[in-house]
């Protein structure tokens, strides 16, 4: 090798090889408020009524020429919920929005798309996990939704030691049971009490875990099919579960993974969307605030609520473990 050989080293002002990318494979998705449709909300208390009929009567039969009797007549059920706001700030000094970046040209806005698929994935956790509704005091609280853990009353699978289901109507949070693992007996009866009581079962919607336990259920399935000529496909994964009544997509979601929520990773939900909505009182805003210095600052928020129109067509089967296994 000679010895005038010129390398790299020493060489001066060499380019610098970065990617004009920023990669973020972090999960964007929201299955639940991505599904349900919106319903503009007037107030942060907002409030409807659900009925029910009752049950058939197979002796209702009158004597011919009888006098009419009458009797009583049932009210509906009052529901309500409080909205919550979901925000988040950015605040950008004037030099870093103005020097050259790999990946972005501005500072601002890529904070705000980021910042709104997080909030998006919070409305996600709250409306899923949340156990009772809140109400702001102004000062040191502030207002939350009622999510599905604090909703569904009537079709639920409790762990019967200590597990209690909430009451929506008195907001009255649920009471945690011992945790169990997750199994077919446990989602069966839900499901035959959400299609007795007019839901028709289309989602169960777990975590990532309760997916993986989902799809070890037995029932009558065939997990090896022919695929060709001499090969074999293993089909571990239930992504329907057909059952009496109809069958429900299992929809993973990975928001319910939250340790110390136990409406999000100890709970999974059987779910008609239709029977759901995303209630609106501000859509996404963005919202400049007064400047400081050298530097933008900006909020970004909305105010939402969830509105269960008739409770008893959901079901939960709650008091499990994360893993979906036997403690």
């Amino acid at each position: 090798m000679t010895t005038q050989l010129l390398v790299s080293t020493p060489v001066v002002r060499l380019a610098e090889d970065v990617e004009d990318t920023i990669y973020n494979y972090r999960p964007t998705d929201a299955p639940l408020t991505s599904s349900i449709k919106r319903t503009p909300v007037k107030a942060v208390y907002h409030e409807w009524t659900a009925d029910v009929y009752r049950n058939p009567n197979p002796d209702n039969a009158a004597i011919e020429g009888a006098d009419a009797t009458f009797a009583a007549a049932t009210q509906p059920g009052q529901y309500n919920n409080r909205t919550q706001i979901v925000q988040d700030t950015i605040s950008v000094s004037g030099t870093a929005e103005a020097v050259r970046k790999y990946g972005r040209k501005s500072e601002v806005k890529r904070l705000f798309a980021k910042k709104a698929v997080e909030l998006k994935r919070d409305i996600e956790a709250a409306a899923i996990g949340n156990p009772v509704a809140v109400t702001d005091n102004g000062s040191n609280t502030a207002g939350k939704m009622r999510g599905l853990f604090g909703w569904i009353k009537t079709n639920n699978s409790l762990n019967s030691d200590t597990g209690v289901a909430p009451d929506p109507q008195t907001n009255t949070g649920p009471v945690a049971g011992t945790l169990r693992a997750f199994g077919e007996a446990l989602l069966k009866p839900v499901i035959l009490g959400v299609y007795q009581n007019g839901g028709d079962a289309d989602v169960l919607m777990v975590s990532p875990a309760h997916k993986q336990a989902a799809s070890a259920f037995s029932g009558n399935v065939q997990r090896v099919n022919e695929v060709g000529k001499n090969s074999k496909f293993l089909q571990t994964a239930i992504d329907v579960y057909g059952h009496d009544f109809g069958n429900t997509k299992v929809v993973p979601n990975r928001v319910m993974t939250v340790a110390g929520k136990p409406g999000l990773i100890n709970t999974a939900y059987i779910l008609d969307y239709d029977k759901i909505k995303l209630g609106q009182l501000r859509p996404f805003q963005r919202t400049p605030l007064a400047k400081v210095g050298d530097s933008e600052q900006h909020q970004i928020l909305t105010e939402v609520t969830l509105v269960v129109g008739q409770e008893s067509t959901l079901g939960a089967i709650r008091d499990l473990t994360a893993t979906g296994l036997a403690p």
